[in-house]
């Protein structure tokens, strides 16, 4: 009887544990692959250099897809440096606080597919060049989602080589390295970085198409949910993946 009341007790303490240890999000091991593909149209007015861009991944578990279109212009400020504002809306895009519970108590991420997002992007790229056919660039970006209120800086440094006919370009070859810093969200210094590498092969004076490969890392870090559920506790859990893509960038005359 002693023996039987004192494992009552014990489960009995437990409990509140056991309701309270809600799971974190699972990675898996290694890097997984993803894909994506983007198409940038760029027009001439003036000073101005409109852009609508179109963007498609395939993501996460299952491969997801999330799909962007963005709208604006950039302008030349001066002859190394453009401004650019634009409005991006989106869907499939994952947040933290997509980690939550259904009201069967199962643990899952929300889909997102068809959530569409609203974004203002501004945007600043000083450029000089390192040669003849080198060419180094910091783009600098402000973002903020309407959805949630979340604001961000990215900050993407670029090395571009540029295969030279003449004076006329027939190829880019460019390394980038991006870093994604939240401003008030999130609990690290980063929520994403990436490592990219990209060829373009001018088919012509308006076409170019060609191949790009990243190694991403994103943090997911704790969701509003699981704080609720786990007695204030964190985590921090580290995404990567490879991502193999193709782009195109037309230019309107």
């Amino acid at each position: 009887m002693t023996r039987t009341t004192a494992s009552l007790s014990a489960l009995l303490a437990l409990a509140p544990l056991a309701a309270a240890a809600a799971p974190i999000p699972s990675v898996p091991r290694g890097r997984v692959a993803e894909y994506e593909a983007a198409a940038r149209v760029f027009a001439r007015a003036g000073r101005l250099e409109p852009l609508v861009e179109l963007h498609e991944r395939w993501q996460f578990e299952a491969l997801r897809p999330y799909q962007s279109m963005t709208l604006g212009s950039y302008g030349r400020a001066h002859r190394n440096l453009k401004l650019g504002a634009f409005y991006r809306v989106q869907k499939g895009a994952r947040h933290d606080d997509d980690w939550t519970n259904d009201a069967a108590g199962r643990w899952d991420w929300r889909a997102t597919g068809n959530r569409p997002e609203s974004m203002l992007i501004v945007d600043a790229t000083p450029r000089a060049a390192l040669g003849k056919s080198l060419v180094a660039a910091l783009k600098v970006r402000y973002e903020h989602n309407f959805f949630n209120g979340q604001r961000a800086v990215r900050l993407e440094p670029e090395l571009a080589w540029f295969w030279l006919d003449g004076l006329t370009p027939r190829a880019t070859v460019a390394v980038r390295h991006g870093a994604y810093l939240p401003l008030n969200f999130g609990q690290t210094f980063y929520y994403e970085r990436s490592w990219y590498l990209a060829g373009l092969w001018h088919a012509g004076s308006s076409v170019s198409v060609g191949p790009t490969v990243a190694l991403r890392d994103a943090v997911w870090s704790t969701s509003s949910a699981w704080r609720a559920a786990s007695a204030g506790d964190s985590y921090r859990t580290l995404r990567r993946s490879v991502v193999w893509g193709l782009h195109a960038v037309i230019r309107a005359k």
